[in-house]
């Protein structure tokens, strides 16, 4: 599937695009207070979590062109 860069821009001010960046962030910022407290189970699950979340919050356009090069290979 190819996306246009305008497409890209389309959905990243869409505040539905918006609410759940702001939700991720939020639960980002908990898993982090937890890890800090001591109060987290499996620590590295936790901070792999958390990095998945950054991964998804820094999302660029060109990520997913490259992405997109990856998804022709199969």
């Amino acid at each position: 599937m190819t996306i246009t860069q305008q497409e890209f821009l389309d959905w990243v001010e869409n505040p539905v695009t918006k609410a759940l960046k702001k939700a991720l962030h939020n639960d980002r910022e908990y898993m982090k207070e937890q890890l800090v407290r001591g109060n987290a189970s499996d620590e590295m699950e936790i901070r792999g979590r958390c990095n998945a979340i950054l991964s998804l919050l820094n999302l660029t356009y060109e990520d997913l062109a490259e992405g997109s090069r990856d998804d022709n290979k199969c």
